[in-house]
């Protein structure tokens, strides 16, 4: 029989539990996992890590007094923590005894591939019924984060799909990235690390002719097309900014908050990127892109239509070019428009 205080405490368990897959924000989800565990395991330091590239990005914690911890990082580097190495490398959590009455537990949390994240526990050595608990509270996490990124993605290529952009726009807009954020290398180039002063940047993308594509070598590498071009994006961007497919040729990118130059930059470079790509039996592929800034302060139909339209300017003079929406607008090609809530994009 369980004592009256893990009773007590599973009780309570199943109620986060059923709290915590009744919604779909991610950093929600992660806040309501540790609390819950921390309400189960007394006397403990529970610390979650979301993985990213080769960082390990602070999501979530709750200490309550143990020894031995220390304020947890915003972000580490894997591989300068070999623990954290070691657990993502075997797939397999592991225990260390910090002394007689302490130990360390790493937890790995399964994405469908790999990894997703890692979730640090540290508490006395003796709870050993509440962390087998705890481990299983994890693996209905894991599975419900998976059945949320079934439905979050786009069955191809694998990007963010159309509805979570919908669903998420408004909070990206809000979304304040830590301006401590170290600059992250994306294939030898740099962006400055983004800064809750500066805008996200909205650019939609459309891959010229690809109905010619289609009818000349057939739907089959017209997928291919569409498969190693999301890989392309997935080299070209950062981990922090956020790749969606709308849907046949049509993608979206929210980059991360930066500044216009390095906004236009990284853009253009994505599609001399793409042109110079050999993409088998189709060979040279062209991409036309619109992009426009996300101050916050217009609706979410209002910004996604004045990409839109920098998309259309740059199909119509000549594609295979980045327009960037402002500009246009500044150089008087473009008149500002009005867009309600029933644009339609491409």
């Amino acid at each position: 029989m369980l004592l009256p205080h893990l009773n007590s405490s599973l009780k309570h368990a199943l109620q986060s539990l059923a709290a915590m897959t009744g919604h779909r924000d991610r950093e929600l989800l992660a806040r309501t996992l540790v609390a819950t565990l921390s309400e189960l395991i007394e006397d403990s330091a529970i610390t979650l890590y979301r993985l990213l590239g080769d960082e390990a990005i602070l999501v979530a914690q709750e200490n309550r007094a143990i020894p031995h911890t220390q304020i947890a990082e915003a972000s580490i580097i894997i591989s300068d923590r070999m623990e954290f190495k070691s657990v993502i490398d075997s797939r397999c959590e592991s225990i260390t005894a910090l002394d007689a009455q302490t130990i360390k537990v790493i937890i790995p949390i399964h994405g469908k591939q790999e990894i997703a994240a890692l979730l640090v526990i540290i508490t006395n050595a003796n709870f050993n019924q509440s962390l087998s608990l705890a481990r299983d509270i994890l693996t209905i996490y894991s599975n419900y984060l998976n059945l949320l990124d079934e439905s979050e993605t786009d069955t191809l290529t694998g990007l963010l799909n159309r509805r979570t952009f919908d669903n998420n726009l408004e909070k990206m807009l809000t979304d304040n990235t830590d301006p401590e954020v170290p600059i992250i290398e994306i294939n030898s180039h740099s962006r400055k690390p983004p800064s809750s002063e500066l805008p996200h940047w909205l650019a939609v993308m459309d891959i010229d002719h690809f109905k010619r594509i289609n009818d000349e070598f057939g739907h089959l590498y017209g997928d291919e097309v569409l498969l190693l071009l999301s890989r392309c994006m997935r080299r070209n961007f950062r981990q922090t900014d956020k790749l969606f497919r709308f849907g046949g040729e049509e993608f979206v990118v929210v980059l991360d908050r930066t500044r216009e130059f390095d906004a236009s930059k990284v853009l253009e470079r994505f599609r001399t990127a793409i042109e110079s790509y050999d993409f088998p039996q189709v060979g040279r592929v062209t991409i036309s892109i619109g992009f426009a800034c996300l101050n916050g302060k217009d609706d979410p139909s209002t910004l996604v239509g004045r990409a839109d339209q920098a998309l259309y300017y740059a199909k119509e003079h000549g594609r295979n070019q980045v327009c960037f929406y402002e500009g246009l607008i500044a150089e008087g090609k473009l008149s500002a428009e009005h867009f309600t809530d029933d644009v339609q994009l491409f």
